[in-house]
């Protein structure tokens, strides 16, 4: 298979995701004005030239690299459809968009900046906690598999509070979902955890397969 095959298989899923995306969401955009659809558009430029160049900078010696290079697109597409990015810049080009962030904040309109607080309102097991505990755990595998400047628990940790970070600053901006300090939290743990879940994993791949387990994550 050559280079140029593997880099189209790479990209083709989260295409065909976009363009399902769009289908859903163009039907909701036919009345309004051409502004929205543009910003739309420019949120979709920025997001795919990353994939893109992501694709061609990146070599693909092997289908495993093929499908993790695959699969973390689509999981970025999908928390990012799930955060609200699609909705960043079509409020942020609205007049008055930072003085509505100041007053949610004041009013603390679906907004706590109260560490633990989420515990005492929803249970270990509800899905809002085990949902944000989950949802950034894919980046402990993903980070050392794709980056070899991510190998370490500690990058892993930091790259994952910044992430959730930004998803938080994001749904305070948009208004999309609720802004809270807790999800930073779990969203950073679970990622800590999907991490050493991977290097307990690769442990016990090198030791079944020594060549297998150091080939993964060359």
């Amino acid at each position: 298979m050559n280079s140029f095959l593997k880099k189209l298989i790479v990209i083709i899923p989260v295409i065909v995701l976009g363009m399902m995306y769009l289908g859903a969401r163009l039907p909701g955009y036919s009345h309004t004005g051409g502004k929205r659809l543009y910003i739309l558009a420019a949120s979709l430029f920025f997001l795919y030239g990353w994939f893109l160049i992501e694709v061609i900078v990146r070599k693909q010696d092997n289908l495993f690299n093929v499908a993790t290079q695959s699969s973390f697109f689509v999981y970025v597409f999908m928390v990012l459809t799930l955060t609200g990015f699609f909705i960043l810049f079509r409020e942020v080009s609205a007049q008055g968009w930072w003085h509505r962030i100041t007053v949610r904040i004041d009013r603390r309109d679906r907004v706590n900046l109260q560490l633990f607080q989420m515990f005492h309102i929803y249970r270990i097991s509800s899905t809002q906690i085990v949902g944000n505990f989950i949802m950034l755990m894919p980046l402990g595998f993903y980070l050392p598999l794709l980056y070899r400047n991510l190998k370490s628990f500690f990058a892993v940790a930091i790259v994952a509070f910044i992430a959730s970070f930004l998803i938080e600053f994001l749904q305070l901006i948009t208004s999309f979902r609720s802004a809270d300090v807790d999800d930073i939290l779990l969203n950073t743990i679970g990622a800590c955890v999907g991490f050493v879940i991977f290097r307990i994993m690769l442990m016990i791949a090198k030791r079944s397969l020594p060549s297998a387990g150091t080939s993964v994550i060359a």
